[in-house]
């Protein structure tokens, strides 16, 4: 049996919990793993929360082991995962914000560490945050992370408890059974908006964030009872990534603070074999990977920041570094050893969590030797600040990620020792977070008014200025904006960022000669701006200066081979010029981005089909419809290359859903024809022809597929006059290229159906 120990008392108290028992010989359970995004520990039935209904969780819980002190090491989605797969603090993965990095593939994840010993890993997942983008899809075979995106941002992006769960479903369809199974499942739900679906909605009108768990919880059940259906009976691991702020500390999300409102998490595990307890000892989301090798059967890492537990304490880790990049106020960075927990700032912060867990009561004066120890912990770890921000992301998706109020991307080489400290400008953070509440859910107006409070009362802060400007050039008030910016650069001329929105804005305008000024100024300043590179870039190309944009771009790329952006914009511009030799590394290149640019894989797979690479071309033009499913160069390309392929039933499908958003395309029709025609269905095809040819008479391609399409119908004397009328309709197509050459004019676009 596996035995669970349970714990009498935090580490304040008399004895220590005593560690796992080793697990006997047997043969290795399954795993299950779920992570609540954006869930409070306190907002669980389990928990002690009157309002809540989590009688699948509840259940779990009380047949299981229930962490009453399990904390985030940041309050973020992606860093608080990498930290959850690899066991390791964020200073050591190296993910210290969303968005600023990838999980290297040097990083062995619980998912490569159990498929070296037999497991089949599958994934479901509900948002972006989480999809393959981020390296988080290292050692599963299955990962569905099939993300829709929403109004153009991806951060935006998210699905249902109840899609994931089928994934999941899908995936225990897949499995063998005669190999363990490690499964995980995030759930995006309690993430802001908070919108459960009905009867939810209704039932939970006055607190829908309890909406959402019950909906998660209910979900929860469903996958359990599938499970059980395949004869599987695992060990459950369900953890919270990080909380959510309800207005504690002047906080409405998450990702500013490291208060306990987005740091204790909910930690449950259960399974066969496991006895119930409730362990009052500090553990962190690190101690997930060596716990989980522990009760699987194996041996525990040494090398982690996380142990096995409980009966294993170590000091909690926890950071913050949002409030500078979104602020330029001192970061948060705290320890939680025992009760006990320190956010170190020139401000310093020390509260005893349980005894007040809503940390009204900071205990920093009084007890200095306990500040110094906490400090000493803190140094003693090596915890260094991040550095420069690594630009794994396009501009684009920066773009995206700062309208969901995450972050501006303040370079990290500042002095954290002469920064600010948060507490005293708390109403000032209050109202930028309200901001983004409210423009998230479009009420911009109340936006630009907060925002035009903010640039009042802090009149030197730059990120919300930025802010404000970029709120009001969306909605069309682009003078406003630069007003805006106008006085950001008369307060800070030498800011990147300022002249750097300068130039999107211009950009926006059409003025690409000043978007062009303006994002070489903000290079200067930050000569490592991939923003400003990709701004210049895009000038350049706008601008129609090809040689002195691939001087640029070759040069940058030198220096910052990770600028993907700027290979993308260099690329795009060598195919278009038809510098098919040139445009093949750039866009390679480009294709290493988390997210590429829109476009760059459609390319490569045109260049492919041009030389008859088919299963290349094939791979290009899916890659491309995975993140931009409505490319409709991209599934032309498709039905295409499964045509050359002899798939003329997927290429036929794939020309459907084009044809669904626009039928009347005649170079569509005519593909469609001929895959009909190819399938054998010719009356179909006829029908089909016929449609482009009330659409485009006189096109001679169209023409002659109807002359084929007869012949092969036995018509021989319809197909016979056809043909010779197609030859005459291309005739005159030739003799009228020619006049219009002669008179030198402009040459009209050859019919979209020319092969």
């Amino acid at each position: 049996m596996i035995a669970l120990i349970l714990a009498l008392a935090c580490s304040s108290g008399p004895a220590e919990p005593p560690p796992l028992a080793a697990p006997p010989e047997q043969p290795h359970p399954d795993l299950v793993l779920v992570t609540l995004d954006t869930t409070r520990a306190d907002h669980l039935g389990c928990y002690g929360h009157a309002g809540a209904r989590t009688d699948w969780i509840d259940a779990l819980a009380a047949r299981g082991v229930r962490f009453t002190q399990a904390h985030s090491p940041l309050p973020l989605t992606i860093p608080a995962h990498a930290s959850i797969m690899t066991g390791l603090d964020p200073y050591r993965h190296g993910i210290r914000s969303n968005g600023d990095a990838v999980l290297d593939a040097s990083f062995q994840t619980l998912a490569e560490r159990l498929a070296d010993r037999g497991y089949q890993a599958g994934a479901a997942v509900a948002a972006f945050v989480t999809t393959r983008a981020w390296g988080f899809a290292q050692g599963f075979r299955w990962y569905r992370d099939d993300i829709p995106e929403v109004a153009g941002n991806s951060w935006h992006a998210e699905r249902p408890a109840e899609q994931v769960v089928d994934d999941a479903i899908g995936i225990l369809d897949a499995a063998a059974d005669d190999a363990p199974l490690f499964l995980w499942v995030h759930l995006y739900d309690a993430h802001d908006p908070y919108a459960p679906p009905e009867p939810y909605r209704t039932e939970f009108a006055e607190h829908p964030y309890d909406g959402e768990l019950a909906y998660i919880d209910d979900q929860l059940e469903r996958l359990a009872g599938a499970l059980a259906e395949h004869g599987r009976d695992p060990v459950w691991i369900v953890a919270g990534d990080h909380g959510e702020g309800h207005g504690e500390h002047a906080e409405y999300t998450h990702s500013l603070f490291i208060y306990e409102p987005t740091q204790h998490v909910p930690l449950i595990i259960a399974g066969p074999g496991i006895e119930p307890a409730v362990v009052d000892q500090p553990v962190g989301l690190t101690d997930v990977l060596p716990t989980a090798m522990h009760l699987l059967g194996f041996d525990a890492p040494g090398d982690l920041t996380g142990r096995v537990q409980p009966g294993n304490p170590h000091p909690v880790y926890m950071e913050s570094y949002q409030l500078t990049e979104r602020f330029g106020y001192a970061p948060q960075v705290g320890i939680l050893d025992g009760a006990l927990k320190l956010i170190r700032k020139p401000i310093p912060e020390l509260y005893d969590v349980v005894a007040d867990p809503a940390e009204k009561t900071n205990l920093a004066e009084a007890r200095p030797d306990d500040v110094a120890r906490l400090s000493a912990e803190i140094d003693a770890l090596g915890a260094t600040p991040p550095g420069e921000r690594t630009a794994a992301l396009d501009p684009a998706a920066l773009a995206q990620l700062e309208a969901l109020g995450y972050v501006v991307g303040e370079p990290m080489d500042v002095d954290f020792a002469a920064l600010p400290d948060p507490l005293p400008k708390k109403p000032v953070i209050a109202r930028v977070q309200r901001a983004d509440i409210e423009a998230r859910a479009g009420r911009i107006d109340k936006a630009i008014a907060l925002l035009g409070e903010v640039a009042k009362a802090e009149p030197d802060l730059v990120a919300p200025r930025i802010r404000l400007a970029r709120l009001l050039a969306r909605n069309g008030r682009v003078d406003e904006a630069e007003r805006v910016l106008a006085e950001a650069a008369r307060r800070n001329p030498d800011d990147a960022r300022v002249r750097l929105s300068n130039a999107i804005i211009a950009g926006r305008k059409g003025d690409h000669a000043r978007a062009l000024a303006e994002a070489r100024a903000a290079l200067a300043a930050d000569p490592d701006s991939v923003a400003a590179a990709e701004v210049i870039a895009r000038s350049l190309a706008n601008l129609r200066r090809p040689d002195e944009l691939d001087a640029f771009g070759k040069d940058f790329l030198a220096a910052h081979p990770d600028a993907w952006p700027v290979a993308a914009v260099l690329g795009i511009v060598h195919f278009d010029l038809r510098d098919y030799k040139g445009a093949e590394p750039l866009l390679r290149q480009a294709m290493r981005a988390p997210k590429p640019m829109p476009g760059v894989a459609w390319r490569l797979g045109a260049m492919a089909a041009a030389v008859e690479r088919w299963d290349d071309a094939e791979m290009w033009a899916r890659r491309e419809l995975e993140s931009n499913p409505k490319n409709t160069d991209a599934r032309r390309l498709l039905a295409r290359v499964l045509a050359k392929k002899h798939d003329e039933a997927g290429a036929l499908a794939e020309l459907d859903r084009l044809l669904a958003d626009r039928p009347d395309d005649v170079a569509l029709l005519h593909d469609k024809a001929v895959s009909e025609l190819d399938l054998g269905r010719h009356e179909a095809a006829l029908a089909t022809v016929d449609r482009a040819l009330s659409l485009a008479p006189d096109d001679p391609y169209v023409t002659l597929l109807k002359a084929n399409i007869l012949k092969r119908m036995g018509r021989m004397d319809e197909a016979t006059k056809l043909k010779d009328r197609a030859f005459q309709l291309r005739e005159a197509l030739i003799e009228k290229k020619k006049a219009a050459r002669a008179a030198g004019l402009p040459p009209k676009p050859a019919p979209a159906t020319k092969p």
